[in-house]
């Protein structure tokens, strides 16, 4: 329900409620039943708009968002050329082999075998 529409309802249903007191508080047998029938119109009104916004707030609402996320490394990401430890000689990829999970190279001057490390990002 439109929030305009159920404050106007609101507003007539308090209005029937308090001149139907006023037609009680005159206290004939013809004014106790109009008031009688305005007050009960007034509490219905007002009830309605009550069960109207309770049930339109127990209904779940689609929420939509986006996300934006940029995935980096920690520091630069420069390219670095592998050497030998032990001569400086240039390693190639062929070089490289991966046994129990971690990475060996072997120099293919000087023979050497060690095992890569990365270096710490900080």
């Amino acid at each position: 329900m439109n929030k305009l529409v159920g404050a106007l309802i609101t507003f007539v249903g308090i209005c029937l409620v308090l001149l139907g007191a006023i037609f009680i508080v005159a206290w004939s047998v013809e004014n106790l039943v109009t008031g009688a029938v305005m007050v009960l119109i007034g509490a219905a009104l007002m009830y309605y708009v009550y069960r109207v916004e309770r049930i339109e707030a127990a209904k779940p609402k689609l929420i939509s968002q986006t996300y934006n996320v940029t995935l980096s490394g920690s520091g630069a990401m420069l390219p670095k050329d592998m050497v030998c430890k032990s001569c400086g000689a240039p390693i190639a990829d062929k070089d490289i082999t991966a046994v129990q999970g971690g990475l060996m190279a072997k120099c293919p001057y000087c023979g050497v075998v060690f095992a890569l490390q990365e270096a710490p990002k900080w």
